[in-house]
């Protein structure tokens, strides 16, 4: 089981292994945030659009005959949104600086996906 905390540890694990990180997200897949370390105010809007975004990439992948959805990237001139799905439960979402290298990123928030599918029971999406 995922309790708060486990989601504020993988923040406080992705800000320490990736420079730039400004704001992590853990998004229950109904749409309800669950961990938000941003601005309280946008938090229900960002969770929904994280969810969204995740099933729209998920269908991208499918109609491109592709399967396991590993992440999803927005990318702007200010910055990148990356998600990823954290089993059929989850969706976990990181904010970042423009400058930020996103393959690095990715390869942060791995295992700290891989310890919340554990703690979470192994779910699978």
């Amino acid at each position: 089981m995922i309790i708060r905390q486990n989601a504020q540890q993988v923040a406080a694990s992705l800000r320490h292994s990736v420079a730039g990180v400004r704001r992590v997200t853990l998004v229950q897949r109904d749409g309800t945030p669950f961990s938000d370390d941003g601005p309280e105010h946008t938090r229900d809007h960002f969770a929904a659009l994280v969810i969204a975004g995740v099933e729209m990439a998920h269908h991208t992948a499918a109609g491109a005959e592709l399967t396991g959805l590993a992440t999803f990237t927005v990318k702007t001139d200010d910055g990148a949104v990356v998600a990823t799905p954290v089993g059929d439960r989850f969706a976990l979402a990181v904010v970042v600086d423009p400058g930020v290298n996103l393959v690095l990123l990715q390869r942060a928030m791995a295992p700290q996906v891989e310890h919340l599918l554990a703690l979470d029971g192994g779910a699978v999406a």
